[in-house]
């Protein structure tokens, strides 16, 4: 298809907190122009929408819906919102890009998924992560055999002192802590990565040390802990299809290195591992290979190149480009669900003490 003869697709966010980002996006992509904005917090509104000089400003999703002239819309509102808007926005013809996760329970993102099997426009999820230089490498490093047959596996995602407050803290409109915020991340690269194999068992365990106590909070302070209703803390391992256990991770706060805000993953291989440390969000030097050359133990360094573009914009290009071409988006709605039903089966591992089966 020739792009130069096709008009850039009218695009909206839903949602200025992280939805900033996708604006952003929109506005530097080729194939996309930024129409129009929404939030429902009319400074916020105002301040961001000073940012974006011409673009029309909304504070109610449904004039948006209907008034806008889009093609394509982010959804970037919280946890608790994203089914509804996803589903309206479905309903009203638009492709969508819903924000990890795709929802706060399992229920509702099925009906997510419903809704996008009903629906003319496409729909993914925001795995921004996965346009990381170092992550690609993993997907094709697996994909290829170069680390062999996988037998364990780990991912990560640890912050020294990072509570957020607002509704991240509040059971109802998160769906839960670190895990469902960071967590979820790491478990849809560590699955994209192997290819999303069935998980079969999950063992978990929550904690909520710090947040309760008001401590190691940024952001929006949480004051004495009195509205703090999620963990701040969990561990827990994943069985996966042919008994390949792998170790999962999540924190906002913990004693460790000053500052630290690090995401990891290890894939064990027959042949050699793979170990990505992420220091602070930093893109360089993340990434070592250990095998073995005649018998002696060898360390490399792959030298990556990041994709262009990354991040979001990366995501929304790709997923600009499925439109276009009538393909499937990058990250598709049934990913989203897949790692919601995990998460749900690690809380409630972490309520009940015991392991929990998906079907």
């Amino acid at each position: 298809m020739n792009h130069l003869s096709v008009k850039p697709l009218r695009a909206g966010v839903v949602g200025m907190g992280i939805g900033r980002h996708h604006a952003r996006a929109y506005q530097d992509l080729k194939d996309t122009e930024l129409v129009a904005i929404c939030d429902v917090n009319a400074d916020r509104l105002e301040q961001i929408g000073a940012l974006f000089p011409n673009v029309a400003r909304y504070s109610d999703y449904h004039a948006l819906f209907a008034e806008a002239g889009l093609d394509l819309v982010s959804v970037a509102v919280p946890n608790i919102l994203h089914a509804e808007i996803t589903i309206a926005a479905l309903e009203a013809g638009l492709h969508v890009v819903c924000e990890k996760p795709l929802a706060v329970d399992v229920a509702a993102a099925e009906a997510i998924v419903q809704a996008a099997e009903r629906a003319r426009g496409k729909l993914t999820v925001c795995y921004d992560k996965r346009y990381r230089a170092d992550a690609q490498w993993l997907r094709r490093a697996v994909a290829s055999s170069t680390l062999g047959d996988i037998y364990h596996v780990e991912a990560g995602w640890k912050r020294e002192t990072g509570i957020p407050g607002g509704w991240f803290v509040q059971k109802a409109m998160s769906g839960g802590g670190p895990l469902i915020d960071l967590g979820v991340h790491v478990l849809d690269i560590a699955l994209w990565v192997l290819g999303f194999p069935a998980v079969k068992t999950v063992s978990g365990v929550t904690r909520a040390v710090f947040g309760p106590a008001g401590r190691k909070t940024w952001g929006t302070k949480t004051g004495d802990g009195s509205r703090y209703e999620v963990e701040d803390g969990a561990v827990g391992m994943l069985r996966l299809e042919g008994n390949v256990p792998m170790l999962l991770e999540a924190s906002w706060a913990d004693h460790r290195r000053p500052g630290e805000d690090d995401m990891y993953f290890r894939f064990s291989g027959s042949k050699a591992a793979a170990v990505v440390h992420v220091r602070n969000y930093t893109q360089e030097d993340t990434l070592r290979l250990y095998t073995e050359i005649d018998g002696i133990a060898v360390e490399a360094t792959p030298r990556l190149h990041p994709p262009d573009p990354s991040g979001h914009a990366g995501l929304l290009a790709d997923f600009v480009r499925a439109i276009r071409m009538d393909d499937a988006p990058p990250a598709p709605a049934s990913q989203g669900l897949a790692t919601v039903r995990v998460l749900d089966a690690f809380y409630r591992s972490a309520a009940t003490g015991r392991e929990v089966a998906l079907e």
